[in-house]
């Protein structure tokens, strides 16, 4: 009798056992499943953008009216992001490359990302900055309420003088990376950024 229990108790474990395999089995083999399609889905997605923008490059001058509001929708959307992008590059000393979009030290002749020439800068015009910000010291546009930087509202009293420059950038001692100012590593590497205890 005692055989008998412990027969029917292996036969019990075994059971379960080829259950939970199974089950486990069905579970790894439905999280590769859903892996490859949301992979597929993916790649689905940037090749629709990808169709996407060689459309508009090819038709921004004269675009099916259909799409009309669309290709408008997006000039507006490129000449905003153009806008905030030199804001951007005027607040931290740097250019936009016009290659890749990547943000480039002001003295750079050539993006060491994409290797597009950059186009010489110009001097800054008289007249293009009204003063600084008594708060902060930024340049502030001729028709500024507000500082750019600060947020600061401007009052009539502003001062006339030369902006204060922006802090050098951080470098990366490893790579040489240019790092954001808030960096604590650098985002290639990993390396500490210089500073940092």
């Amino acid at each position: 009798m005692a055989i008998d229990f412990l027969d029917k108790l292996a036969a019990s474990v075994s059971r379960t056992a080829r259950g939970a395999s199974d089950s486990l089995r069905t579970m790894t083999d439905k999280n590769r499943i859903n892996k490859d399609i949301a992979a597929i889905e993916h790649e689905l997605r940037a090749r629709y953008q990808e169709i996407g923008e060689k459309y508009y490059t090819a038709n921004a001058e004269n675009p099916d009216p259909e799409y009309a509001e669309l290709f408008a929708s997006i000039r507006e959307l490129m000449d905003a992001l153009d806008v905030l992008r030199r804001d951007l590059d005027t607040l931290i000393g740097t250019v936009t490359c016009g290659g890749c979009g990547k943000q480039l030290m002001k003295d750079a002749r050539f993006c060491p990302y994409c290797g597009a020439p950059v186009p010489e800068q110009p001097a800054p015009e008289a007249g293009e900055a009204s003063g600084v910000c008594k708060n902060c010291g930024a340049a502030l546009a001729p028709d500024a309420v507000f500082c750019a930087a600060c947020g600061n509202r401007v009052s009539d009293e502003v001062i006339h003088a030369e902006p204060v420059s922006p802090p050098k950038p951080l470098v990366c001692p490893n790579c040489g990376e240019t790092l954001p100012p808030d960096a604590m590593f650098c985002a290639i590497c990993g390396t500490k950024a210089p500073g940092i205890d």
